[in-house]
């Protein structure tokens, strides 16, 4: 159809997009150079030696040679009664065994950030029983301070995965003090311990090759599946925007604003950053996902973590499991829809284009 209606164009007006094409080629070669980049974490680069050699510090070092691919299982998840014996029970090492709540830290070291992970979740019970053996043995090995924090949408509104890392962030901060948030997809396995879930200065995107997609990124800005950011960039850009309920577009629009903000996007290295997908049915994309995006320059601070009130979700529970602390919340979406403010601005013309951010 597209070579048919091709084909129907003028001479000239073939040149004229052909030149067009490849402008735009050049533009995103050149875009995608400049924003994006394959590295270890700034403060992996940093602080931590090349050689064996512990640091004077007393900072934990990380020995690269120790962390390898693991092989992963995606049809057998453990019983949680397992779990919980195989990582906190009794007859685990003191050094090793996790505290109540899903927290560990190392004790012959200073780590260099206190990290929580956070997974928004709904009947997931099988994808999240797999998640959970593999990142408490991954974190552990990178001599990790962490919290694994569920976030567990109840209610009868659709899912809203940005609500609920925006919701796990406010609730965390008033149990701890974090450096650095890892917003995590219940269903992505990571394969290799190397993988440092550590943040940098950037939107420092930890999944850089799912094999749903031949271990390559989808397209260069992409910062969905597992993200890393810092909790001073976070609050600069607003958190996840609210109003995305159902599947779809929240990962583009947390994207944008970072974008926005001038921070550049930082993977692993497309050998390391290996996620496994556990397979399950795919939800139907909500279908004014791509209406509310084109107008997220619009809401940017007025949609966010900061527009969270008091009733805009209610805490039915905090649970300091064994394997993590799950925080259990109904949200409110009469509060966080799209106003008619933010459709009567103009949206930016190069969304029809495709570059979605500038």
């Amino acid at each position: 159809l597209m070579y048919r209606l091709y084909r129907q164009v003028p001479v000239a007006g073939r040149y004229l997009l052909l030149c067009l094409y490849l402008c735009l080629w050049v533009f995103a070669l050149f875009n995608y150079s400049s924003r994006c980049r394959y590295s270890q974490p700034d403060v992996f680069i940093e602080d931590w030696p090349a050689d064996d050699s512990r640091l004077k510090s007393g900072r934990c070092y990380l020995r690269r040679d120790s962390l390898q691919l693991q092989p992963l299982d995606l049809q057998h998840a453990p019983e949680l009664h397992h779990l919980e014996t195989a990582l906190a029970g009794p007859e685990v090492p003191t050094q090793m065994r996790l505290r109540p709540g899903g927290s560990w830290a190392p004790s012959n070291c200073t780590p260099l950030q206190h990290v929580a992970v956070m997974v928004a979740f709904r009947n997931r019970d099988f994808h999240l029983r797999l998640l959970l053996n593999r990142l408490h043995r991954m974190l552990r090995r990178q001599l990790m301070k962490y919290t694994v924090f569920v976030v567990e949408q109840t209610g009868p509104e659709p899912f809203n995965r940005g609500m609920l890392m925006n919701v796990g962030v406010v609730e965390a901060l008033k149990l701890a003090s974090f450096d650095c948030f890892i917003f995590h997809d219940v269903d992505m396995i990571p394969e290799h311990d190397r993988n440092v879930y550590l943040c940098d200065e950037n939107a420092r995107h930890l999944a850089s090759a799912i094999d749903e997609m031949r271990y390559h990124v989808m397209f260069y800005n992409y910062l969905g599946a597992v993200l890393a950011m810092s909790s001073k960039n976070f609050f600069r850009i607003n958190g996840f925007s609210n109003v995305y309920w159902g599947w779809g577009n929240e990962d583009d629009d947390i994207s944008a604003r970072t974008m926005e903000a001038g921070m550049l996007v930082s993977r692993p290295p497309l050998t390391l950053g290996r996620y496994k997908m556990v397979r399950h049915p795919k939800a139907v994309r909500i279908e004014s996902a791509y209406s509310q995006f084109r107008h997220w320059r619009a809401r940017q601070f007025e949609d966010g973590v900061s527009s969270l009130g008091s009733g805009s979700y209610s805490l039915r529970l905090i649970d300091r499991q064994p394997l993590c602390t799950r925080l259990t919340v109904q949200l409110n979406a009469s509060q966080h829809r799209m106003l008619p403010e933010w459709q009567a601005k103009p949206a930016s013309i190069w969304w029809f284009l495709g570059f979605y951010y500038l």
